[in-house]
Formats: C-alpha cells, sequence, structure tokens
C-alpha cells in the first residue's frame, strides 16, 4: 500500500523503510549489500496503523517513540512507545486534536514528547474535488502538545500555541529546567503549504528555536540563521532529546536542490533578524563569508558548480561517551548534474570548512531523495528476519 519513501530507521535488529501513508517495510541487508524487501512489518502483530516517516529512538534507553495519524476517523493522532526489545508499551490516543492534520515529524526529550498540531490539514471533500487534499488553514493557530513519556492517556497533555509556526521537521528538543521550558529546535517553513501547493510564493525554510513555557502555557521563536534555507540532516543521535550544541544541516538552494551543508552553532547568541541579509550560497565573496559566521555556522562545505547533494549524516568516530560531540564525520551523497556520476562524501565533522577525508565512487547514479541512516557494521551482526 505504502511507498515508505520518507525515512528509514534501525530498531531491534530491523531495518524499516517508512512513510505516512502505511506500516514500515521491513528491508534485509544481503551479504553482497544488496536490499531485499521483506515486506510490511507491524512489530509482530502489535500494530495495525499507520506510523510517521520520523520515529525516534533514545540512545540511553534504546525505546523507540512514535506518532501514527488518521486522516479518516478519531483519533486523528496516537502516540506510542516501544521497548528496546520491540515490545508496545504504551498506546495513547491524542483526542484533543479536533481535525486530521499533518504531522510528519515530533521531538522528544528526556520526559517528555512534543506532538505539533499545525496549520496544515487534510480536506478529503477537496481530494474528491480533485484539488490537493492538503490545505493551509489559516484560521487556525499553530501550536505544540507537551505529554509525559510515560502517560497512559492524553489528561497531562500541555498545549502551548506557537502563532505563525509550520515545521516540517524537528531536528531536536530538550528540557531547560531552571526556566520550566522546553526548546525545541526545528526548520520553520513559509509559505506553510509551500510543498504541497505550488504557490508561485517564494518559499523559506529558516532554522528557527521555539522555546515552550510550561508554567505560562506561552511561546517565543527566535531564527537561527535567517539568511539560509536549512532543511535535512540531524544532530548527534547519541544527544536526541537533550541539549546540543550542533546541527548538520543542507543548504536547500536553489530549493529544493541541496547546494551545499551548514554545521549550526545552536548555543551561539542568535541574531536578529534584520541584522543579515540574505546571500547567494554558492558566492565565496568576503560578504557571503561575513554573511555565514554572523549567522552561527560553525562550518560549511559547499558542492562544487552544477554538483547537488542530500542530506547530511553525522556519525561519531568512535564509541567513546566522553569525545566531543562533533568528533566524527559528515556523510553526504553528491551528484554530478554534468557527468551524471554520484560519490559518497566523507567531510570531517570538526573542521571549520567541513574538510573532506574521503570520496566514494558509486557506479550508479543515487537519485536525490529524502532520508537515510547509518548502520553500524555491530548492529548489521544484529540483523532479524
Amino acid at each position: 500500500m505504502g511507498v515508505a519513501n520518507a525515512g528509514v530507521i534501525f530498531f531491534d535488529g530491523h531495518l524499516l523503510a517508512m512513510s505516512e501513508d502505511d506500516l514500515p517495510y521491513a528491508v534485509h541487508i544481503t551479504r553482497s549489500g544488496d536490499l531485499q524487501t521483506l515486506g510490511r512489518y507491524n512489530f509482530h502483530g502489535q500494530f495495525s496503523s499507520s506510523m510517521i516517516a520520523h520515529p525516534k529512538v533514545d540512545f540511553h534507553t534504546g525505546e523507540l517513540f512514535g506518532l501514527s495519524y488518521d486522516v479518516i476517523k478519531k483519533p486523528y493522532v496516537k502516540y506510542f512507545k516501544m521497548s528496546r526489545d520491540g515490545k508496545k508499551e504504551l498506546e495513547v490516543n491524542i483526542d484533543d486534536v479536533k481535525e486530521p492534520t499533518m504531522i510528519h515529524d515530533f521531538a522528544i526529550t528526556e520526559n517528555f514528547v512534543i506532538i505539533p498540531d499545525h496549520q496544515v490539514i487534510f480536506s478529503l471533500k477537496e481530494m474528491l474535488k480533485g484539488s490537493s487534499p492538503v490545505l493551509y488553514d489559516k484560521d487556525k493557530v499553530s501550536r505544540f502538545g507537551v505529554l509525559p513519556r510515560n502517560a497512559e492517556d492524553d489528561s497531562d497533555i500541555r498545549w502551548i500555541d506557537v502563532p505563525g509556526c509550520f515545521c516540517f521537521h524537528l531536528w531536536n528538543a530538550w528540557e531547560v529546567e531552571e526556566m520550566n521550558e522546553i526548546v525545541v529546535i526545528g526548520s520553520l517553513m513559509t509559505p506553510a503549504d509551500r510543498i504541497f501547493n505550488d504557490s508561485g510564493d517564494g518559499f523559506r525554510s529558516i532554522l528557527t528555536e521555539i522555546r515552550l513555557n510550561l508554567d505560562t502555557l506561552t511561546s517565543q521563536k527566535r531564527p537561527i540563521c535567517p539568511c539560509l534555507n536549512l532543511e535535512a540532516g540531524q544532530v548527534n543521535r547519541k544527544l536526541l532529546g537533550r541539549k546540543t550544541q550542533y546541527a548538520y544541516l543542507a543548504i536547500s538552494q536553489p530549493w529544493p536542490k541541496v547546494s551545499g551543508i551548514a554545521k549550526v552553532n545552536l548555543q551561539s547568541p542568535i541574531p536578529s533578524s534584520n541584522s543579515l541579509k540574505a546571500t547567494n550560497p554558492r558566492s565565496h565573496t568576503a560578504q557571503h563569508s561575513s554573511s555565514i559566521a554572523q549567522a552561527n555556522i560553525a562550518g560549511s562545505f559547499m558542492f562544487p558548480s552544477n554538483c547537488f547533494g542530500g542530506e547530511p549524516m553525522f556519525v561519531p568516530r568512535c564509541q567513546n561517551p566522553e569525545a566531543e560531540e562533533d568528533d566524527g564525520y559528515v556523510l553526504t551523497f553528491m551528484y554530478n548534474e554534468s557527468t551524471g556520476r554520484s560519490e559518497l562524501l566523507v567531510l570531517d565533522a570538526r573542521s571549520p570548512s567541513l574538510q573532506m577525508i574521503a570520496s566514494i565512487k558509486i557506479p550508479t547514479r543515487v537519485p536525490y531523495g529524502f532520508h537515510g541512516t547509518f548502520i553500524r557494521e555491530s548492529e548489521l551482526k544484529r540483523q532479524k528476519k
């Protein structure tokens, strides 16, 4: 049924390919490195509903957290938690979501799950008329629901309005205990429905810090990199749900192509929105370098002319728990539109220029895609069928 083309995750010995429209699909990596599709995976009969493309695995507990949404019947959203050995521990109906809503991603912290309820909704009536079923509801106010990770129902969920906010992806979130706040890092898209409906308007995807106050139930937004479209990427997965200093994101200019990779310092002072001017990301002028520095970019790598890339992926250099957060590599695919050849690039994550360490030639083209994952040899040895 599903296309299984949006997200990939390795959990409990299974490589799972996912999209919002179906269960995950299990894929087996053969000894030759080929991929064998095993079929729809329902966690040994524990699931009957779809799963969004971005479930989260807590590195420290091994637990998997996910959402499922329905565009036809209530409950429109469900939250679930799996133990590290693949047993479903929780399934919670989020009854306060009153209409079918596009939820592509969400976030976790050490103690909470953060559920977006944004202004992009589904309309079966529009689909039956031949129009796009995905609509922007200008009268709806975006909000985030903060639910304890171990909640058995949604009675303790706290909804916090975040006006003018649509984040297709949320890169990380963490708790600020002394202020009773949650910081959410996401790419805020405007217009909100631009990727679903070709409105012809200019498109922006601005990396943004969103602060949710659990006492006052109010929010604040601040752009982190106002001069760049940043989409597709990740943080060090060991720190998912915990405070991170760096995020590795694709520079999606000219949209939707990826012209480079940015390492963003999330803890630098955030510039005011009027202190920067948008620049051409392919320009290597002094003006561009200055703007990049002001925009909290700790490192950047631009692809050569007529070459474009995909999602950057951070891979730790070693398993030492005391290692620095950015001690590792950034992997990304690059496609040369002049020669028709693809490569896998290995970049030094600690270098200000994200210096290329190696380039691995690939005998066939890797199409521009969505999301991927990195699987260690030790994980492959635990593959199940």
